[in-house]
C-alpha cells in the first residue's frame, strides 16, 4: 500500500547505472474507475514539460526509488485523468460528504495499491484542533461507493 506522502519527491531511475530519470512530483487518478493511473514526473531541467509515469511501466518500486524498464517509459497524460496535488479537478483539499449532505472531512492524502492503482481510501482531516483531538480518520473506499459531485465527494 501507498500514500501520496510517500511517493512524493521520490526519484525515478533506470537500469544498473541508477540514471536518474526525475522525481515524482503529482499522481494522476481516473475518477470514473476510482484508480491511480500513474506517477506525474518532473525531470531535472527547469524548463522541461513534465511526464506521465504509467504504473504499468514501474519495474521495482522501494521507498528510496521507482525502477522503470525503459529508457523512456514517459506517456502523454490522458485527457480524461485529472492529477491529485495540482490542476483544475485536484483531488487534494476536496470535501468529503455523506450521502445526506453531512460533512465528513476535506482529503488530505490517498490510500493506493502500487500495482493496480486502486484507491483503497482517503486520509481526511477536520481540521488541526480536531486532529489533535480525535486523530486523523481515514475513510475506506471499500465500505462506500464514492461519487464525484462537483467539488465535493459523496459517500453511499
Amino acid at each position: 500500500m501507498r500514500t501520496f506522502k510517500k511517493v512524493k519527491g521520490v526519484p525515478i531511475v533506470y537500469g544498473r547505472k541508477n540514471c536518474q530519470l526525475g522525481i515524482v512530483t503529482d499522481l494522476t487518478f481516473c475518477a470514473p474507475e476510482g484508480r491511480i493511473t500513474g506517477y506525474w514526473i518532473q525531470d531535472h531541467r527547469w524548463w522541461s514539460r513534465k511526464h506521465l509515469l504509467p504504473l504499468s511501466c514501474i519495474q521495482e518500486e522501494t521507498g528510496q526509488h521507482v525502477l522503470v524498464d525503459r529508457k523512456d517509459p514517459f506517456l502523454l497524460r490522458n485527457p480524461s485523468d485529472d492529477r491529485f496535488l495540482h490542476g483544475k479537478n485536484r483531488l487534494l483539499g476536496r470535501s468529503v460528504n455523506q450521502h445526506d449532505g453531512g460533512m465528513v472531512g476535506i482529503i488530505e492524502d490517498v490510500y493506493f495499491l502500487p500495482n493496480s492503482g486502486k484507491i483503497l481510501g482517503y486520509e481526511l482531516t477536520e481540521g488541526l484542533f480536531e486532529d489533535i483531538k480525535k486523530g486523523i480518520k481515514v475513510v475506506k473506499t471499500g465500505q462506500f461507493t464514492v461519487k464525484n459531485d462537483g467539488e465535493s465527494l459523496v459517500l453511499y
